[in-house]
């Protein structure tokens, strides 16, 4: 009767996984993580910094210009290193130009990342930056336009929300030049 019973809990227990499995395959992947009240706020332009990235070369983050991919990361964060090898492919689809913004200074900046492979954009010390644009916590992408506007921000843990921000910034630069082509 013992025996009968293990067999029978077994069966449950693996119908249960299996239905865990059809939940999640159902759910599929989320959105990049979207608030209204964390970060620069949506269609409005930040302040432009010029700063330096790691390397000394000057650069400059925000205003009019270039549309821009802002990724924030923090040095211990291994969501960040797992997402920053797709910033350039993302960041092209959309025609951004990629920087990847650090929320310490310039020499926790180059304590961290030394010896490491260098990140796949220009690495930007930026905490000053981080604290302006109200980063939340890292991953964190903010999409500016052409214009220095915020187009699309969240929070993200892997290459498909991203993707979505770059997206979603673009929809909203659209629908934004046919607003003012309209008026």
């Amino acid at each position: 009767m013992l025996w009968l019973l293990v067999v029978m809990l077994c069966v449950v227990v693996v119908a249960l996984a299996r239905q865990i499995g059809t939940l999640h395959l159902r759910l599929g992947p989320r959105g990049a993580l979207e608030m209204d009240a964390e970060g620069p706020p949506l269609g409005e332009a930040p302040q432009p910094y010029d700063v330096a990235d790691v390397e000394g070369d000057p650069l400059s983050i925000g205003g009019p210009g270039q549309s821009q991919l802002l990724l924030f990361v923090s040095p211990g964060c291994h969501i960040c290193q797992q997402v920053m090898p797709g910033v350039p492919a993302a960041a092209g689809a959309g025609s951004f130009t990629p920087y990847v913004v650090t929320d310490v200074d310039r020499v926790d900046t180059q304590a961290a990342f030394a010896g490491k492979s260098s990140p796949p954009a220009p690495l930007v010390p930026g905490l000053q930056i981080a604290q302006a644009y109200a980063v939340p916590g890292t991953p964190y992408v903010v999409m500016l336009d052409d214009r220095g506007i915020v187009r699309a921000k969240g929070t993200i843990n892997n290459l498909e929300q991203l993707e979505g921000l770059v997206d979603t910034a673009l929809r909203r630069a659209a629908e934004a030049d046919a607003e003012r082509q309209a008026s």
